[in-house]
């Protein structure tokens, strides 16, 4: 049900991308900001409820301050501020849990070009891997998606292969400026493919600085501590990651990251703007 209704549909979605452009990292540039579109208004939805939390930055607080050693009180009394002035607690969370399988399900997309822009089975892959081991090529992966990757980089040098066990498949071009997109970047060695991890680290962390400038000073002062951890381990672990996976997957979460960045400002003067006319009105 999950790959019917999430990961069928964004796979059509990219390899309609791929069609029109001919580029792996133009399509996955494509299809992310399209995907984007697609649970716009589930983060709206809770960023609206974010910032309405945020009101109450002020008042929790006082409450936290006051109950500081009375930790059950603490949440008692938190609780009863949330329903008193008609706030959420969870209002903030529950459209992101919602786009949580959304996620999932464009990561499984764009690691999986063949299956999603060739309409490969898993057997011909394999038939193809093995075929080009004995041909000489030097496959190390056995299965699952980087065995994919590894049999779309050799494409374009078996062509008669190629065109024995599945004539409809075409060369898939991993080239995007200049890097490419189907090599894993490694520790060892400074190519240009460390490009990749380090935009990914950096525009995690010029996201995260984002979204904590929309919340404002008014925060608790745990909520302050979580974000300075964030800020830190999130950026590490997209680099980390990012020299673990090929550089598509790397260039999918530099592109989400870019746009989530100019997101989040335009969606808090949005609202913030909505809030102000509201008061006035009142």
């Amino acid at each position: 049900m999950f790959t019917a209704l999430i990961v069928e549909p964004f796979g059509w979605l990219l390899k309609i991308c791929y069609n029109l452009v001919g580029n792996y990292g133009v399509a996955i540039l494509i299809f992310t900001l399209l995907s984007k579109f697609v649970i716009l208004p589930f983060q709206m939805k809770s960023k609206k409820s974010m910032m309405e939390m945020q009101k109450l930055q002020p008042k929790l607080r006082e409450l936290e301050k006051k109950y500081k050693d009375d930790k059950e009180r603490y949440a008692l009394e938190t609780q009863k501020l949330y329903k008193k002035e008609g706030v959420s607690m969870f209002g903030g969370c529950l459209p992101m849990l919602i786009t949580l399988p959304i996620m999932i399900g464009l990561y499984s997309v764009v690691r999986q070009p063949l299956t999603y822009i060739f309409d490969i089975t898993p057997e011909q892959i394999q038939t193809l891997a093995d075929a080009f081991r004995a041909a000489g090529a030097k496959i190390t992966s056995t299965s699952g998606y980087m065995l994919q990757i590894d049999v779309s980089s050799l494409l374009s040098k078996y062509p008669d292969i190629v065109a024995s066990i599945t004539p409809n498949l075409t060369n898939l071009d991993f080239n995007f400026l200049g890097i490419d997109l189907s090599l894993i970047p490694n520790f060892k060695y400074i190519t240009i493919l460390w490009v990749i991890p380090v935009l990914s680290g950096l525009t995690a962390w010029l996201s995260n600085i984002l979204i904590r400038r929309s919340q404002g000073n008014q925060i608790t002062e745990q909520a302050a501590a979580t974000n300075g951890m964030m800020n830190v381990m999130m950026p590490l672990m997209s680099v980390w990651i990012a020299f673990m996976v090929p550089a598509s997957l790397g260039l999918y979460w530099i592109i989400s990251n870019v746009l989530t960045a100019v997101q989040e400002p335009i969606l808090t003067a949005y609202y913030k703007n909505k809030a102000a006319k509201a008061e006035e009105e009142k």
